[in-house]
């Protein structure tokens, strides 16, 4: 009897006309054969569709690999906008503002760099700080200026850093900052306050300070008050990016006061400093000068 479905299960009627006509040679029973053949249909059956097994087993692979691909390129990614940094550096002799992502401003000092994470910065607004600036942090999430010698928090403020090798100061102009170092010392300043770290521990002033003579350096003036005269020329070399060499052996005795513009030349300023101390002056070459009596 004939099926379109070669592997068509037969229904009992027909096996009945199948092995009413079959013709057994061996010494076995219609029942034997017919359970002989059935399970090689079975086999065969079986055998055709593992294919289609592999197949399925190919598509989840596949589909593995992808997503194992995108997680990897997700990753690559998160890795560079956490890690990728910007660096903003100032030459002696310039000066130079920078905008935050946050829109917060930052106004850099001659011989001053900064970094920060800008693709990281909705995560995490800190900036590292070598040299002195002046910030103007937009209100939002926490702030942190950190350096060398101490770290500086706030939420919305206007404050200056100076951070030069071993020096470190913190003037608030405006709102409240949190000021601490790299151990366990802490203060808080308001406005007009400075803290200063002095042997490795941060004192605040006890009383207000001017805003001008922190920030003589953006109202573009020279402004000191019995500062040591080593700490003011430095201050000129690094304005007009010159060299100053003093020939002085007591030169922890000169302190100055005074004020001047800092539009004048190199050579007007320093005659000005010298004349108020007694000292000489000697343009040797042309940026260098030396100090003498």
């Amino acid at each position: 009897m004939k099926s379109n479905d070669p592997h068509k299960k037969l229904t009992p009627q027909q096996e009945q006309e199948f092995f009413s006509k079959l013709e057994v040679p061996y010494q076995r029973s219609k029942s034997e054969v017919w359970e002989k053949l059935s399970s090689v249909m079975d086999d065969t059956s079986s055998a055709e569709k593992k294919p289609a097994a592999k197949v399925i087993s190919l598509r989840r692979k596949n589909v593995y690999v992808s997503l194992a691909a995108s997680f990897l390129l997700l990753l690559g990614v998160g890795m560079f906008a956490r890690f990728y940094t910007k660096t903003i550096e100032v030459n002696a002799g310039q000066f130079t503002s920078h905008t935050l992502p946050d829109r917060s401003q930052v106004h850099l000092n001659a011989e001053t760099k900064i970094a920060y994470a800008p693709y990281w910065w909705r995560f995490s607004r800190k900036v590292s700080l070598k040299g002195e600036a002046f910030f103007e942090v937009a209100k939002g999430k926490k702030f942190q200026v950190t350096s060398d010698k101490g770290v500086t928090e706030v939420l919305g403020t206007k404050f200056n850093i100076r951070a030069r090798g071993t020096s470190y100061e913190v003037y608030c102009t405006e709102g409240k900052v949190r000021v601490s170092n790299r151990t366990t010392s802490q203060v808080v300043l308001l406005p007009g306050q400075l803290a200063k770290l002095n042997n490795k521990q941060l004192e605040k002033s006890a009383k207000e300070v001017k805003q001008d003579a922190i920030l003589s350096w953006r109202l573009k003036k020279f402004i000191y008050n019995t500062t040591p005269l080593a700490k003011v020329l430095r201050d000129v070399e690094r304005h007009y990016n010159v060299k100053i060499q003093i020939a002085l052996t007591d030169l922890d005795v000169y302190n100055y006061t005074g004020i001047f513009s800092r539009s004048v030349s190199v050579e007007e300023a320093l005659k000005v400093i010298c004349l108020s101390l007694g000292l000489n002056l000697e343009h040797t070459k042309s940026r260098l000068f030396t100090i003498k009596k």
